[in-house]
């Protein structure tokens, strides 16, 4: 029987961080030694990736997204289920040189439905399932994720067979509703899962679906995972100190810490430059003496603006952005690692720029949101229709908005 090792959910952990003594398991050089000495052995396991190896979008981020698909191509793996992670910075960022498998993708244009590949004799399909509700997709989406149903089983089903496939293994991420469908559908030898979990400390390996057990892979990246291709138990090799950094991979790290560098000094030019021209202050700056006001803000819509555009992978739109930041181009918002306090729609947005009010309250005062005598029944109403405007906002009706947020 085969044997599979399935690894992902690196979430940007591309190398322990030596910090502490204890609990340093995991990394990308790690990774490569373990496959490469594993993979000398016969006969050669399958080996997959179930994604989530992406850190949060950043400018260091970037980086690593670079590192870590420098290594895969240098491992590689048979096939790659992508992950929300992976999605949130588009599908241009993956590198199409790699095997990323979706096959709940309609489309087809960036995902490959299924991957085959022959081991210990035996013709194994590789099959990915990720789910819609993980991901964001728009009418400019290179994809479109379907739920998983008995129409879709059964054309999956028709093709592998079509294909000759003997075995078939499942890459899922996704709820226990789906799970337990994908489970009791009886089409997959067997099934290995993503882990949706976050705490390293505290690893979860199994997801329970009625009366199976689905092994999920360690969160971060920490272990691999071993398992038969067909019944039996799944075990963790945990990459700890026993398996040395791999040389090819310790090179693409020099790499990437000489870049990383840089980014410090520009991303501190950029401060500088952001700290001298700076005129907007941040909500943080108008809480002392105007609490009720911010503790308002703090539950409204607006205080969770710039979320709503990493939800639907625009938050690198400066189209965008103009509305979900405070003064963006003007002195204010330039991005996450550098103004991270001007993100969302604050006082400033509004009221005007507070450095100055707020070195000399009683001299300098903010400016009303519109001129009381230019419309004192509907005060700020022209300043909230610079963004909730025609597509944009096409429920937007003032009193109503307005009483949300009225102070």
């Amino acid at each position: 029987m085969p044997t599979v090792l399935a690894t992902g959910d690196l979430r940007g952990e591309i190398k322990p961080c030596g910090c502490s003594p204890e609990g340093q398991f995991g990394g990308l050089p790690r990774l490569l030694t373990f496959v490469q000495q594993t993979r000398g052995a016969s006969p050669q396991p399958v080996l997959v990736n179930l994604g989530n190896n992406f850190p949060a979008p950043s400018d260091q981020g970037r980086l690593k997204v670079e590192l870590t698909q420098t290594v895969l191509r240098a491992l590689p793996p048979d096939a790659i289920l992508p992950g929300p992670n992976e999605l949130a910075l588009g599908a241009e960022a993956l590198d199409a040189a790699l095997p990323y498998v979706a096959s709940n993708d309609r489309v087809g244009r960036v995902f490959r439905p299924r991957v085959q590949v022959r081991r210990a004799g035996r013709t194994i399909g590789i099959y990915g399932y990720l789910s819609p509700s993980l991901v964001y997709q728009g009418s400019q989406t290179r994809f479109a994720l379907e739920p998983v149903t008995p129409a879709w089983l059964q054309r999956l089903r028709a093709e592998s067979d079509a294909a000759g496939d003997e075995l078939r293994l499942l890459l899922f991420r996704g709820n226990d509703e789906e799970l337990a469908i994908l489970a009791d559908a009886q089409v997959f030898t067997r099934i290995v899962g993503g882990n949706p979990f976050d705490d390293e400390l505290h690893q979860v390996l199994t997801r329970q679906v009625g009366a199976q057990t689905v092994a999920q892979v360690p969160t971060k990246g920490q272990g691999v995972l071993r398992m038969p291709l067909g019944v039996g138990p799944a075990q963790v090799e945990w990459l700890g100190e026993r398996y040395a950094d791999h040389p090819r991979a310790v090179a693409a790290m020099s790499v990437y810490d000489e870049q990383v560098k840089q980014l410090f000094f520009r991303q501190m030019e950029q401060l500088q430059r952001a700290q001298s021209a700076a005129v907007f202050a941040g909500v943080a700056t108008c809480e002392p003496c105007h609490k009720p006001i911010v503790q308002l803000w703090s539950a409204s819509g607006h205080a969770r603006a710039h979320a709503v555009l990493v939800g639907a992978g625009k938050q690198f739109d400066p189209e965008c952005l103009a509305c979900h930041v405070v003064g963006l181009g003007s002195g204010g918002y330039i991005n996450q690692t550098v103004t991270p306090q001007l993100a969302n729609v604050q006082c400033e947005n509004c009221h005007g720029p507070g450095i100055a009010h707020n070195g000399n309250p009683a001299a300098v005062k903010p400016r009303p949101a519109v001129p009381a005598a230019q419309n004192p029944l509907r005060p700020g109403e022209a300043t909230c229709r610079t963004c909730h405007r025609g597509s944009h906002s096409p429920k937007f009706d003032f009193p109503t908005y307005w009483a949300k947020i009225k102070h």
